[in-house]
């Protein structure tokens, strides 16, 4: 498939000034730093299955993070600038919670206080969703990996994912999804018929409202005009108790870094994207077809919202065109929902050319 392919902030600065030595007459250096959190205080749309997370600018060992309302496990990264606490269980939907990162010794402290949204509210009749279609756009996710670089990465991610809902099995509490690729510029959102769709496997809806659907081939995007293949994608989310948006909408996947050196240079090697990484302490991992060129993807704060239009159709390959007597539309560019013709009428390329 071929299409154009950050953290909300609170900031905060803060000065620690140390008292020094005056024996020596030494003045220690002041403590400073900027902190992030997410979700920001005073938020009333934080997901009730996230974490709370806090960033700093310059590493510090002393961070901690405590709450009198959530029960959580408190982790860090290696270098010791993002921090965060995993609640032992899912947050309730339309709540207040609070939590304080404290750093610098113990003597600076940000308190923050947010209400998660109404996600996670049971649906009173899920077949509501039955027909829908919801738009996905990466440009406004927030780009939790690969770490540090989201914001630049979203420059380039332009790619809009549709996801339309076939059925919905009360008994066995599975829904059948299927998702495609968004026609560039459409607006409101519509398929691109040019590319194949994305064949989800049938997704678990146990836990409703939330759902988790996953593709296991290769789907293939375009970054900046250049197609690149993502490994694995998964996608997760809420819907909303009356079906007319998912939100805390996660998409995840492991992206080969090697079509995208041309952004770089064009002498660049096709390492050098992962050369780059490594100077932030990004390491690529390998591929599917082998070597260390991959990166994995991981966007989360989706919100996809429901659009006017037809169920999404089953497309079998990239740039289909139309045989027998089609009334002169012949081709997938110029297909719409009511002359899209049946499969049996399309030629495709293969989707592994």
């Amino acid at each position: 498939m071929t299409r154009n392919l950050s953290l909300l902030a609170l900031v905060l600065s803060a000065g620690c000034a140390g008292e020094g030595d005056k024996d020596s007459g030494v003045t220690e250096t002041p403590c400073e730093n900027i902190v992030e959190s997410f979700p920001t205080d005073g938020s009333i749309t934080a997901y009730y299955r996230g974490s709370v997370e806090f960033e700093l600018m310059d590493p510090d060992q002393s961070g901690t993070i405590t709450s009198s309302t959530i029960t959580g496990t408190m982790g860090h990264n290696d270098e010791y600038t993002k921090f965060w606490l995993t609640p032992d269980a899912a947050l309730s939907p339309s709540t207040t919670y609070d939590a304080t990162f404290t750093y610098c010794d113990g003597e600076q402290s940000v308190p923050i206080s947010f209400t998660t949204s109404e996600l996670g509210t049971s649906m009173s009749d899920p077949t509501v969703l039955v027909g829908a279609v919801y738009e996905l756009a990466l440009s406004e996710a927030r780009i939790v990996e690969p770490s540090g670089i989201g914001d630049l990465l979203k420059q380039y991610l332009d790619v809009v994912i549709l996801v339309g809902i076939d059925s919905y099995d009360a008994d066995n509490a599975k829904l059948t999804m299927l998702g495609a690729l968004g026609k560039e510029g459409a607006d409101p959102a519509s398929q691109d018929f040019c590319n194949p769709s994305i064949d989800f496997p049938v997704a678990d809806f146990t836990d409703q409202p939330h759902f988790v659907i996953g593709s296991s081939g290769t789907t293939t995007i375009s970054v900046a005009g250049i197609s690149v293949d993502i490994e694995g994608l998964e996608i997760s989310g809420d819907f909303a108790p009356d079906g007319s948006y998912f939100g805390g909408g996660v998409l995840s996947g492991t992206i080969d870094t090697r079509p995208l050196v041309s952004l770089v240079g064009d002498d660049a090697e096709e390492d050098e994207i992962c050369t780059l990484a490594a100077g932030l302490g990004i390491a690529c991992e390998p591929c599917a077809d082998g070597g260390e060129f991959c990166l994995s993807l991981l966007a989360d704060s989706i919100v996809a919202t429901k659009v006017d239009g037809p169920a999404l159709a089953e497309i079998e390959g990239n740039n289909c065109t139309t045989t027998g007597d089609t009334d002169g539309v012949m081709d997938c560019e110029t297909w719409t929902a009511d002359t899209l013709p049946d499969a049996s009428m399309m030629t495709c390329e293969d989707v592994t050319e």
